[in-house]
Order: structure tokens, then C-alpha cells, then sequence
């Protein structure tokens, strides 16, 4: 999409510009196995939240699985690989035209077209899946909801994470930081608030809470010691629940 579109709002302008920018600093690398192994058959417990996403899954096999938000297509590679019918969808023509260089060097086959999650042009209740990781606190939340309602099958699910901050002292601090360069200035992590409104009109089905804040300082820090962090991390968040409101991230399935 172009951002000289006048249909599209200041908030789609601002997320086009942001992935070129993200489009531009990806390098796709020779595909690596055990990155897409991990998820094609996860542990339920697993300490890791996009492994557990894809553990939510289940079996997809002949199922039509809307990848949504699927930027360069790391997510639609795996689930190709699980034998779902994938559509991979983007407002970025950048990140898409990377998607579909990725799914071509593994030699695999998806629909991966450039499209607004507000208006994905899918026909009604024609989709079984949507897989949807890091997106919604992109957008606006009761446009987009509405959109996966319409397009989700009868009994259908979504796959959801999203970034969260629930507590406002952490917030207050986190503010106190600068931001990223590469995120726009409508992107937040979801409040509480947030997320409630996102999965109204849902079943929340197997809602677990991930990554407190020690865990990317660690792992930037001291990156051989990453995993061992996120591991800590899930011991912490499974033995002592209160803590669950500084975790950074939910993951969880949505029963339309």
C-alpha cells in the first residue's frame, strides 16, 4: 500500500513507514531447522511464549490459517510446514515482498498479499485460524476485532500475543526509557483495559503470562544465558501467581 493512499489513516501511514524501515534492516538468512522445528509439535509447558502459541494450535492440518500481521513470514513457515492452508497478510508491501521470497527459498506454497487488518477482503466465516502474534497494539482495537469476527468460522479460534503492561509502576519506569527507534508512535503494549476489550466476545481459553521485566535486560546483557532467563522467568510465573501482573506478555485462545 502507498502511503499517499488518502483512505489510509495517520496510524496505517505511520506503521507503513515503520516496516519499510524494519524491512530495510532484515537480512533473510538460509533457513535454519531447529527455528522451525521447535514449533511444529511444542510442549504445553514450555517457558517460551511464541512456542507456546503455536502449541495452542493444535492440529491444522487442511485448515485455512490466516497469519495475521505476518510481517516476513518466520510464523507462516512453520505453519505451512504443519499442513495448514495459509493466507499471510501485511499492510507492508515491504515486509510482504520479503514474506514471499522466504516461503519461495524454502520452497513452500502460501497466499501472502498486502492487506489492511480492517479490511482483509476475505469472505465471511472463511477462515478457521487466525494466528495473530504482536499486532493488535498496533491498531485500533474494536476495528479490528470486528474484522476477525466477520471472517473467523463458526466455531473458529484465534491464536493471540500481545505485548501487556498491567502494572503502572512499571509502567511509570519503563516510560522513563527511551523508545526503540523502529516503533511508531501509536504502538503501546496493551493495559489491562486494552486487552479486555480485545477479547470480548471471545471464549479466553489457556491464557498464560511470560516475560518479566528481567528477562530481555538478561538476555541482552548476557545472551548465552537467554534461555536459562525465560525458564526462570516460567518457574517465577507458575509458583507465585500475584506476579503475573509485571509480565510483559499474555498469549492465549480465543473460542469464537
Amino acid at each position: 500500500m502507498d502511503t499517499r493512499d488518502s483512505r489510509l489513516s495517520e496510524r496505517d501511514r505511520a506503521e507503513i513507514e515503520r516496516s519499510a524501515e524494519e524491512a530495510r534492516k532484515t537480512v533473510l538468512k538460509e533457513v535454519d531447522r531447529s527455528q522451525i522445528d521447535r514449533y511444529l509439535n511444542p510442549p504445553r509447558d514450555t517457558p517460551f511464549a511464541l512456542e507456546y502459541a503455536f502449541y495452542l494450535l493444535g492440529d491444522v492440518r487442511g485448515k485455512t490459517v490466516l497469519d495475521f500481521g505476518c510481517g516476513t513470514g518466520e510464523n507462516a513457515v512453520p505453519l505451512v510446514k504443519r499442513g495448514a492452508r495459509v493466507i499471510g497478510m501485511d499492510i507492508s508491501p515491504d515486509l510482504i515482498a520479503l514474506a514471499r521470497k522466504r516461503l519461495s527459498d524454502a520452497n513452500l506454497e502460501a497466499r501472502i498479499e498486502v492487506g489492511s487488518a480492517y479490511d482483509t477482503g476475505l469472505p465471511d466465516e472463511s477462515v478457521d485460524v487466525i494466528f495473530c502474534i504482536a499486532l493488535i497494539h498496533h491498531l485500533d482495537i474494536a476495528r479490528v476485532v470486528k474484522e476477525m469476527l466477520r471472517v473467523l468460522a463458526r466455531d473458529g479460534v484465534v491464536i493471540l500475543q500481545e505485548p501487556v503492561r498491567f502494572s503502572r509502576t512499571y509502567s511509570f519506569l519503563r516510560s522513563l526509557l527511551p523508545a526503540h527507534e523502529d516503533i511508531s508512535q501509536f504502538e503501546h503494549p496493551l493495559t489491562r483495559e486494552e486487552l479486555g476489550a480485545l477479547t470480548e466476545g471471545f471464549e479466553v481459553r489457556e491464557p498464560r503470562y511470560f516475560r518479566l521485566p528481567f528477562v530481555p535486560l538478561v538476555s541482552r546483557v548476557v545472551p548465552a544465558v537467554g534461555s536459562a532467563a525465560w525458564r526462570f522467568d516460567h518457574w517465577i510465573l507458575r509458583n507465585f501467581r500475584p506476579v503475573q501482573r509485571y509480565a510483559t506478555v499474555v498469549t492465549m485462545k480465543l473460542q469464537k
